[in-house]
């Protein structure tokens, strides 16, 4: 059984200007938390983490307004890898209002991290 989220935004790195990325997320999807993986599955991205190295909370790249999770871990080929996750309900302000703070502290007590 699992845990899972919807409407939950991803970028594969730190948002920088140099990568004119003008929204705040890569992609949208779906986070799914089983025993050993977290899954998430978006439009555009399909990513499992297995090896979780740390988790951590807070402001990330040029997006001053959100908070992001950062999860660094290990791929399936063993190269590190990171990933940030926030809450995109409500066009972002459920992730504003509590709702990533949530979501992290769901990571941290699913994956002992």
């Amino acid at each position: 059984m699992s845990n899972q989220l919807e409407t939950v935004w991803y970028l594969p790195s730190e948002n920088t200007w140099k990568q004119f990325q003008y929204l705040a997320m890569k992609d949208i999807g779906t986070i799914a938390f089983f025993k050993d993986v977290i899954s998430f599955t978006g439009e555009k991205t399909d990513i499992k983490i297995a090896q979780i190295i740390s988790i951590s909370y807070g402001k990330q790249g040029r997006d001053f307004i959100n908070n992001w999770i950062k999860i660094d871990y290990h791929d399936e080929t063993g190269v590190q890898s990171q990933a940030f996750f926030a809450d995109g309900n409500n066009r972002g302000w459920s992730g504003i209002f509590g709702g990533t703070k949530k979501m992290y502290m769901l990571i941290k007590e699913l994956y002992n991290v």
